[in-house]
């Protein structure tokens, strides 16, 4: 069954979703131009589940069973999770160009992902898990990546921090990383 668009229906979700789209925004690290740190949590993994369902015409309710476990199964992986010593956290970056330097730019960031580390409170850091999905043309560095982090037990982020020639610097923690777990 596929929802019939109805502007009422979809301005009292954008509406809804007010909230929680700021508390995204609090989280995000804009590093460069075209270039966003998103903090994933657990609420942020149920909206993309929830989105996604909308996007195929179906709510939490109305779709079978099997699609939301299948749709909660695909996002599952970016969700905080207890690991041994420690909170595994990922954040997703995006890269997004104009089509003219599109390709050129993706080239010169090829190992940026890798190199996107969290410095914690006692001065070490925390080095990222990259999952590259699916690679561009000619192993291109995709447009948008998952970096899993494990942040031992009893130790808080305190920035971002990347050396790569390209986007190099080092960005405080938001106050909002404070809930990143959640």
């Amino acid at each position: 069954m596929h929802l019939a668009f109805d502007p009422a229906s979809e301005r009292a979700r954008f509406e809804a979703r007010q909230a929680f789209l700021a508390r995204q925004a609090a989280l995000r690290l804009d590093l460069a131009e075209g270039i966003t740190f998103q903090p994933e949590t657990a609420e942020s993994v149920e909206d993309q589940v929830v989105e996604t369902l909308w996007a195929e015409g179906m709510t939490l309710e109305t779709a079978p069973a099997e699609d939301v476990a299948e749709s909660r199964a695909s996002f599952a992986v970016l969700a905080p999770r207890r690991e041994a010593g420690g909170l595994s956290l990922v954040a997703t970056l995006f890269l997004g160009f104009p089509d003219e330097v599109r390709d050129a730019r993706l080239s010169a960031l090829q190992r940026f992902p890798d190199q996107l580390r969290l410095e914690l409170i006692d001065g070490s850091f925390a080095l990222p898990a990259v999952d590259r999905g699916a690679a561009g043309p000619d192993d291109r560095l995709p447009s948008v990546l998952a970096l899993r982090y494990l942040i031992p037990d009893g130790r808080t982020i305190a920035a971002l921090v990347s050396n790569h020639a390209e986007v190099s610097g080092r960005w405080p923690a938001p106050a909002a990383w404070t809930a990143w777990p959640s």
